[in-house]
């Protein structure tokens, strides 16, 4: 193979496979993963987590976002749980103490949503989870600054930007699937 022949193979895959993506963030009836994903704060990471099977239902991607929520919140309790036992800044105690509230506060709800709302067609419930998700997680990311005259660096940013983007998941499924059917709020 040419190094010609190589580089157009490339630009090639590249290009079918932005196509491809291309096909599946375009808002369709029949696509309800696209619908989900281009309204949530970070199109190409809900896509990610979703994966590429446009033949979800709205149930269905309502009931995964909300699942991997839930699964992104309980991980960021282990290593919250982790920083506690490790750290001797009070301070840092106090901070981390506030975020663990904060996430099993969104596991607490995210749980209830499920059990209750989203199988007895209360949608907006699941909508304020999502909402409580994101809330949550911007609240622990500023609890970093929250002790006057010290400031420390954020070990959750990632954690809380995920959890974030998942609660607009959620948001944005529940639309989706609130749209979908004759139920209104």
């Amino acid at each position: 193979m040419t190094m010609a022949t190589t580089s157009s193979s490339s630009f090639l895959s590249t290009l079918v496979v932005c196509l491809i993506v291309a096909f599946l963030m375009t808002p369709t009836t029949s696509n309800p993963l696209a619908k989900v994903c281009i309204k949530s704060k970070n199109p190409r990471f809900c896509l990610q987590v979703l994966g590429l099977n446009p033949h979800l239902s709205p149930y269905e991607l309502t009931l995964e976002a909300i699942n991997l929520a839930m699964a992104s919140a309980s991980g960021t309790t282990k290593k919250i749980h982790t920083f506690l036992d490790q750290t001797k800044d009070d301070n840092l105690k106090v901070i981390y103490n506030s975020c663990l509230n904060f996430y099993q506060s969104v596991i607490d709800t995210l749980t209830s949503t499920e059990e209750h709302f989203l199988k007895e067609g209360q949608y907006y419930g699941v909508n304020v989870a999502g909402n409580i998700a994101q809330l949550d997680s911007f609240q622990c990311e500023t609890a970093f600054q929250s002790i006057i005259g010290y400031a420390y660096e954020s070990t959750l940013t990632k954690d809380n930007e995920n959890l974030r983007i998942f609660g607009s998941i959620v948001v944005s499924a529940i639309d989706c699937l609130y749209n979908s059917t004759s139920l209104k709020w």
